[in-house]
Order: C-alpha cells, then structure tokens, then sequence
C-alpha cells in the first residue's frame, strides 16, 4: 500500500498578530509612564528620577549623569529644573531646603558660595539661608559692602522665584558696640536686617509685604562666644524662607 503524502503544512497568516501585540503593549507602557510623571508628586518625581540616574549610570557609566544640566558653580545634573521644584507649596521643609541647595550650586561657585552663605538648614517654619556678616557688612556698620552685591544678587532671585513669606533677621555677637552710632547691639542687628531687606525691595523688586526684618542682637548665637572664630559664625544675616500652611 502506498504511503500517503503528507499533507504540505498551511502557512500561518496570522504571524503578524505578535508583532501588533507587542507594539499595543509598549504603547501601553509609555502612557502609563506619561501619566504617572504627569501627577505633581514629588515622592514619585524622586523616584523617577533615580530610575532614570540609574539607567544612565548602567548605560553611560558613573559620570555620565552628573554632567546633565549642571551650570554654574553646580557639581551634579537636575532632571527636574530646581527654579520649578521651589515654587511648589506641597513640599516639606527639607526638601526645599533641598532645592534651594541646588539652585545655590547651580548659581555659585564654590568659592563664593563658602564665603557668603555659611550654612542652609531647615526647622519648624523654613528653610534658613545663613549669609556670613563679615562678608557683607564692615566691622561696626550696618551698610551693604559692595563686593557682596553680586552674591546678594544670587540669593534674592532665589526669594524672588519662591515668592513666599520671608524674614530677615539681624544676629551679633556678645562684644559691645564700639563708637556712638549705635546705642547696643539690638540696634545694630536691626540695621543690617533692614539694609538686607531694602536692597531686596528696592534693587529686586520683592514685594515689600512678603518681607519683615527682625533683630537678636546676641541673644540666639549659634555657637559660645568664646573665640574670634566662634564669634565670627554668630555674626551674621539669616534669611528665613516661610514654608508654612498658614502662609496660604
């Protein structure tokens, strides 16, 4: 008996179904991602960003991302415009402090940065911008020097993008006043405090009702005045940025 042929196999026409399955799928995910970078969520900004740091450090090796975006005297790249991130209200107060870190890096060198801003902390109210006295003022006086302008400059643009509440508080420390222009230390802290606020009303345009100035004298220093140094550090000017519910 004769062997049947065997029946030649059909060609499949519907191969093309797994590359159109496929494709709906990406499309798929890539709408998912839009919407989900989409939502104001800073937690999940966060998140997305570092899954994309991560992407590149693997593809690009470690120095690939921290050349993005970095302008300046800034010495890492931002995915996220940190001049959008501090105009936000639904951020807690460390993470604008956060943000105005990286809008300093971006505008300052290191350099000029460590002699005019010695420190930047958040509390219960804020975010503090700690501007070194000696860097701005003469010994005595309570007048702008003209040097400090430019960093001046750098901050109030800062405030002025925030356009949040802000105090200026004036801070000495523990050695009397020498000469008679000014009777004590509460005098002269409230000067400095007010000079600050003035150039910012007058030069940056800040809305006067956003700001306040405040004296301390040497009531609130930040370490003992037991040395030139550490008097040195509790001379200074603290820009406190209002980051408050109430504020709203």
């Amino acid at each position: 008996m004769k062997n049947r042929k065997k029946h030649e196999e059909h060609e499949n026409h519907e191969r093309w179904l797994v590359s159109y399955a496929d494709f709906i799928t990406l499309l798929f995910a890539f709408f998912v991602v839009m919407y989900a970078t989409s939502t104001q969520n800073v937690e999940k900004e966060k998140k997305f960003e570092n899954a994309i740091r991560a992407q590149f450090s693997m593809a690009g090796g470690a120095g690939t991302v921290a050349q993005v975006g970095t302008g300046g005297g800034g010495n890492r790249g931002d995915l996220i415009e940190p001049i959008d991130l501090i105009q936000r209200r639904d951020v807690r107060n460390e993470e604008l402090e956060e943000y105005v870190i990286r809008l300093l890096d971006k505008n300052m060198s290191p350099e000029e940065r460590k002699k005019a801003v010695s420190g930047i902390r958040f509390d219960n109210i804020g975010v503090r911008i700690t501007l070194n006295a000696e860097n701005f003022f003469m010994a005595g006086s309570a007048d702008l020097k003209r040097p400090a302008f430019e960093s001046l400059n750098k901050v109030a643009r800062i405030l002025k993008v925030a356009n949040r509440n802000v105090i200026i508080e004036g801070h000495t420390d523990d050695l009397p006043v020498v000469g008679k222009k000014f009777a004590s230390n509460w005098e002269l802290a409230s000067l400095r405090a007010t000079s600050v606020l003035r150039y910012l009303v007058q030069v940056h345009k800040i809305n006067p009702a956003k700001l306040a100035a405040m004296s301390y004298a040497e009531q609130r220093p930040l370490v003992p005045n037991t040395t030139d140094e550490n008097r040195n550090i509790n001379r200074r000017i603290e820009i406190l940025i209002i980051n408050t519910p109430e504020e709203y």
